[in-house]
């Protein structure tokens, strides 16, 4: 597999990278929350935009990525802006999302950057372009709240997000039951046959819980945490996470 090396972190690699997201909505309250997160036993971190109040200031965004620059951070920091429709609570147009990104690639403060595949093509290449042009990694997501699609289906996301020259890969859906969960195992393992770059499934909710645990064996290269506050269900304690991360480890 093609790595994806960000900072001291390879992703793709060993054990799956632990992710803690940030969802404060105030600038202070986010500076405060990545300084705590930095000290923990984590790989990356990732700042949730849409969450921000100030999202539609642009003065405000330049202010609070510029502190975030000036952190000098260890861990990876990904940036996502989560649109409505994909579970999230942004609700800009596509040019807004562009030009966000644009301001943040300027800070020069994050390292990986989510960029949705529902987004359309136009924008897809807009934005790969800028991240890549700037040295930074594209993170190509797809999320499902609702349901969890077919193997077909999904494998064909991945398929989109190849032809994307995205440089991480990821899908994250709703079980119903656990057929559906180990649905989206095959397509993980599936995906990590055909695929050279790092991908990331997640079936949400407590019922995907193994999902979140057993990436090594299945393909997927980040799982989510939480320190405090999750940012989707079945996020669990990054301290228990990363106890049994380490089990799986040392035992296959």
């Amino acid at each position: 597999m093609k790595i994806c090396k960000v900072k001291n972190i390879t992703i793709g690699e060993g054990m799956p990278k632990v992710c803690v997201p940030v969802i404060n909505r105030n600038h202070q309250d986010i500076i405060a929350e990545l300084m705590r997160l930095e000290k923990l036993d984590i790989d990356l971190i990732e700042l949730r935009i849409d969450y921000f109040a100030d999202l539609l200031n642009d003065q405000e965004l330049i202010s609070l990525f510029n502190e975030i620059a000036s952190l000098s951070l260890t861990k990876g920091i990904i940036l996502t802006y989560r649109s409505e429709k994909e579970g999230g609570n942004g609700q800009l147009s596509i040019q807004e999302y562009i030009e966000l990104y644009k301001l943040a690639v300027s800070s020069n403060a994050f390292d990986i950057y989510d960029v949705e595949l529902s987004s359309g093509t136009n924008a897809i290449i807009t934005l790969t372009s800028l991240i890549h042009q700037a040295g930074k990694k594209v993170l190509m997501s797809m999320h499902d709240f609702k349901r969890t699609p077919s193997i077909d289906t999904m494998m064909e996301k991945f398929k989109l997000m190849d032809s994307s020259e995205a440089d991480i890969f990821k899908i994250a859906v709703m079980p119903e039951d656990y057929k559906e969960v180990l649905a989206l195992m095959e397509t993980s393992l599936r995906a990590k046959e055909i695929y050279d770059r790092p991908i990331v499934t997640i079936s949400m909710s407590n019922m995907g819980l193994a999902t979140r645990l057993l990436g090594e064996q299945f393909g997927s290269a980040i799982t989510f945490g939480k320190a405090d506050n999750g940012s989707a269900p079945g996020q669990i304690d990054v301290d228990s996470l990363k106890q049994v991360l380490k089990i799986i480890h040392e035992n296959i």
